[in-house]
Parts: C-alpha cells; sequence; structure tokens
C-alpha cells in the first residue's frame, strides 16, 4: 500500500521551453537522500518525457551500500486529477546502479493534449518506500569521536586526509569561500566527499578507475557544486580522466583482440605440426 503522503512534490515551470535534464532538491525518505532527475525532451527518445529517481551523494555512502525500494511517479493532470500519469516498479539501488525510473514516462503530445501543463507549470508527486537498507553513511564521512580531527581551513578532516586537504586549499583557495552548509556534521560529510573525488582522481591507477566510479565521481561533482564548492578545476580534472580511461579501453581492447589471433596462430601452429609429425611416421 502506498502512503497519502507524497514523499516529495516536483513543480516546474515554463516547462514546454526547458530542453536541459531538471534536477530536483534533496528530499529524505525512510532515512535516505534522494533527488528525482527529468528530461523535459526525453532520454535516448524524442517522443516521450524521461525521468529518474536516483540516490543522492552515493559516493558518501559506505561501500557495498545498496537499497531495496519500491517507487511511484504521478505526473499530476492539473485540470483532471483521475486522469493523471501514474508509474510504478521496484528496484535494488546500489553502487552500479543507483538510479531506476522511465525512459518513456509520459508522450509529449499529451502533455498539452490532455491538459497536463497549467500555465504551464508540471507537477509531478513522488512515493518512495524503502526497505532493506544497507549502508548509510561512511564512517569515513562522519569520522567518530575515537578518531583524531584536525581543522583545515574550517573543515574536520582526518589525519590522514591533512595532506590532501592542504594540497586542495592552497593550490585552489576558492573552492570553499561561498559554501551554504554550516552546520558541522554536514560540513564534514561534504569535505568528506570532495576528498574522495579527490582520491579517486588523483591518486588512483587509470586501469583501476571504473566507469560507475566516473560516473559517482560526476554527481558527487554536482552535489558539492550545489552547495557552493567552486570546483571547476576538479571538472577539468574528471573530463581528461574520463577521455584517458576511454583510451586506455580502448587499448585493453585491442590488447584483447591481439591475445586471440595470438592463441589462434598458436593453435594453427600446434595443428600442422601434428600433421607434419603424422605424415613423417607414415
Amino acid at each position: 500500500m502506498w502512503t497519502k503522503t507524497p514523499s516529495y512534490t516536483m513543480e516546474i515551470n515554463n516547462f514546454s521551453q526547458r530542453n536541459a535534464p531538471i534536477r530536483s532538491n534533496l528530499f529524505r525518505s525512510y532515512s535516505c537522500n534522494w533527488y528525482v532527475t527529468v528530461y523535459p525532451k526525453g532520454n535516448g527518445v524524442d517522443t516521450h518525457m524521461s525521468m529518474y529517481l536516483d540516490v543522492a551523494n552515493p559516493l558518501s555512502l559506505s561501500q557495498g551500500w545498496w537499497r531495496n525500494a519500491k517507487f511511484r511517479f504521478v505526473i499530476v493532470n492539473q485540470s483532471n486529477v483521475a486522469r493523471s500519469k501514474r508509474l510504478a516498479t521496484s528496484h535494488t539501488f546500489n553502487e552500479r546502479k543507483p538510479n531506476r525510473g522511465f525512459k518513456k514516462a509520459l508522450r509529449l503530445t499529451k502533455l498539452q493534449e490532455e491538459r497536463f501543463l497549467v500555465n504551464d507549470k508540471l507537477k509531478i508527486e513522488v512515493y518512495v518506500d524503502a526497505y532493506d537498507i544497507v549502508g548509510l553513511l561512511d564512517t569515513h564521512v562522519l569520522p567518530e569521536k575515537t578518531h583524531k580531527t584536525v581543522c583545515v581551513n574550517g573543515f574536520q578532516v582526518l589525519d590522514s586526509q591533512v595532506k590532501s586537504a592542504d594540497i586542495i586549499f592552497e593550490t585552489y583557495p576558492e573552492t570553499a569561500l561561498y559554501i551554504y552548509p554550516q552546520d558541522p556534521q554536514l560540513k564534514t560529510a561534504y569535505i568528506n566527499i570532495l576528498l574522495r573525488i579527490y582520491e579517486t582522481l588523483y591518486n588512483n591507477p587509470l586501469e583501476k578507475i571504473t566507469e560507475t566510479e566516473l560516473s559517482n565521481v560526476s554527481k558527487g561533482l554536482l552535489d558539492l557544486t550545489q552547495a557552493g564548492f567552486k570546483l571547476e578545476w576538479l571538472r577539468e580534472k574528471l573530463e581528461k580522466v574520463s577521455v584517458e580511461r576511454k583510451k586506455l579501453s580502448g587499448y585493453e581492447a585491442q590488447a584483447l583482440e591481439l591475445g586471440k589471433q595470438l592463441k589462434n596462430l598458436e593453435l594453427m601452429m600446434c595443428n600442422l605440426k601434428a600433421e607434419i609429425k603424422l605424415k613423417a611416421e607414415s
């Protein structure tokens, strides 16, 4: 049974004029943070709008996290609520699949024809029912009180993080000049997301960085940017690493193909030697 009260209600003004993906504010349901992404002109399709439910801040969650959830989107027909479009599904959200949704949520022609829009405003209700939740905030994101922390540029970080934090704030002093959150725990969570992104992009071997990690880094950067962090330098690094990772993937594919060809040649040589030996014996 779904609750009568939405977990979140999203209203989008000037919807028919929007082209770029629209991301909702974060909302909390069942001790988990979520957000909704809407593609007004479709994601991979141009006939329908698309929409997805995303886990917020996946980089701040402990390794191996996952959560089962069923959720429902209601695209409200503001002229006739009974004709609202309802979309429901369930999903196991995890590091590899942190979002789920509907590529063909509603045909674009129906938005106007069936009067879903009122004054060009679209209204979406979101209902989330999460269960079997494993992994909330990582202990590395909110350090335990037993861990010694050091204040660096107004942020509490672990001893092991001081060097990276110093490099960031000395090299890019504008990084955290205008951040919005002032709550100490929230600031600590954000700085640890930043440090984990920095560690991934600057210190991890390129061959060990996965596409999933790069996707999570991109989402983490978006969260930090919305909180007021200035991270153009880190976004440029992400783009560079992404390009280099694609090149490496291409080289790895070539090496794999060459390996297959070499094995085929070895097999041919083995068969040829056996044939020559057989002829010699006869």
